[in-house]
């Protein structure tokens, strides 16, 4: 598995270089083709019988390219397939998918998604609202942003803007316009500000919701890294607009998942792998990144609307994570900015590091630091470790893979220990998803005495 995915990233890399700058060509090349189709989206109600009337919220499944890709490796197909069928044995109502189907945007990568959903749903589907994401606008060859839309509109059967109204919610489904990675809604923006005009009039005391590949730019979890620049001076005129964003893979996990300011953001994680910031040493796609795909159960009832966590990984019944910090929205609802950042890293608390119960090995090299876990209010997001009073490394704990199966036994594989076989010392802290560390930490010696 490590191996195939391994060069599926490097066939995206690849891809990237050449397409990056095609992108913006081709961007400013159709524009009378994207404005044409947004132009033409016209408001659809639904209504269902559910109480709860139940939305799922999940993204990035970033299928591979073609048929031989897949036969190498069709991880990410399975985990589509094990979120829907948990999907289908809550009884949703309505999924959100906020973009990147495919790895590349081709056409096998939207008719697989498609064929999953027909698979499991068959004709019982629920209502599903899917967008574009950069990715589905990418290929290995020159393209034009009008082949990729025109695929997406004749597989899937809707347009890449949508205007849903289920049960007196409204639902925009806003994608790219281009598959830039910080300026992708350059074009979108008019459109999304003129339905979200519509959806105002219509909308006292209810929350809007928006569903963005991109998440705007210094907002939610990732977005400090990936974030778009073109959504944010829309989308905080409307201050009921709750928006799920892809794109970036960060753990839902991570509190940071969700902010408010001027509107509220949430971030979606991925189906595919999870990604985490950089500057740690087990890296931004750390270890088993893709053996939990994670989204989101979003329950309405008279009183609140309640988002749960939800873990797919079982394929069956699917695990909430973290029952006892769902987020919620009392109704009728207004944006009182309960989800600031500011407000809930005041109420933290650090990390408490173990003082004693570790050790250290070296083998073939390289330092092997292994002590007790530390303990949080929420969880541990990372380690410290200050070599020989001056040389720092950090690494992320596991808490991406599920806080239940998170390890209670940390072992941490330092490198570049200059003759790691002589006298070293360690201070190890834990930091959390706040950026608060551990008061106290836990030393190691290791080496010659």
């Amino acid at each position: 598995m490590q191996h195939s995915k391994k060069r599926l990233f490097f066939f995206t890399a690849a891809a990237i270089a050449t397409v990056s700058a095609a992108a913006l060509t081709a961007a400013a090349l159709i524009p009378s083709g994207s404005e044409a189709a947004m132009n033409s989206t016209k408001m659809q109600e639904f209504h269902t019988e559910s109480d709860p009337f139940k939305v799922a919220v999940i993204s990035d499944t970033q299928l591979p390219p073609t048929e031989k890709q897949m036969g190498e490796d069709d991880t990410f197909l399975q985990n589509l397939k094990k979120t829907l069928t948990v999907l289908k044995h809550h009884k949703v109502d309505m999924i959100l998918f906020a973009g990147d189907i495919g790895d590349l945007g081709t056409r096998f990568a939207f008719q697989t998604y498609q064929d999953a959903l027909d698979e499991v749903f068959g004709n019982g589907r629920p209502i599903i609202q899917t967008i574009m994401g950069n990715h589905d606008y990418w290929n290995k060859s020159v393209f034009t942003a009008i082949n990729h839309q025109k695929a997406f509109t004749e597989i899937l059967g809707q347009s890449p803007w949508t205007h849903y109204v289920v049960n007196g919610y409204h639902f925009i489904g806003a994608s790219p316009d281009s598959g830039s990675m910080t300026r992708g809604y350059r074009r979108t923006a008019k459109w999304l500000d003129a339905e979200l005009k519509k959806a105002s009039a219509d909308s006292e005391g209810k929350p809007i919701f928006v569903i963005t590949h991109n998440q705007p730019k210094n907002t939610s979890y990732g977005s400090e890294d990936w974030g778009d620049e073109t959504l944010d001076a829309v989308l905080s005129k409307y201050p009921n607009v709750i928006d799920f964003s892809g794109h970036v893979h960060y753990s839902l996990l991570d509190e940071r998942s969700i902010w408010q300011g001027d509107y509220t953001v949430v971030n979606t994680q991925s189906l595919s792998y999870t990604e985490l910031e950089e500057g740690k040493e087990n890296g931004t796609i750390p270890p088993d990144a893709e053996k939990t795909p994670m989204g989101y159960l979003m329950e309405f009832s008279k009183d609140s609307i309640r988002l749960r966590r939800i873990n797919f990984a079982d394929g069956t019944t699917g695990q909430e994570e973290k029952e006892g910090m769902r987020w919620s929205f009392p109704l009728p609802y207004h944006n009182d900015g309960r989800y600031s950042f500011e407000a809930r890293k005041a109420a933290n608390s650090a990390p408490v590091m173990p003082e004693a119960g570790g050790m250290a090995t070296v083998q073939n090299d390289r330092v092997y630091l292994l002590f007790p876990a530390a303990s949080d209010d929420d969880f541990v997001h990372s380690y410290r470790v200050i070599i020989d009073g001056k040389d720092e490394q950090l690494f992320f704990s596991d808490f991406y893979n599920g806080l239940d199966t998170m390890s209670k036994q940390v072992t941490l594989e330092l490198t570049d220990i200059k003759k790691p076989e002589e006298k070293h010392s360690f201070e190890i802290r834990a930091v959390d998803s706040w950026g608060a560390e551990s008061k106290t930490c836990l030393q190691i010696e290791t080496g010659a005495q």
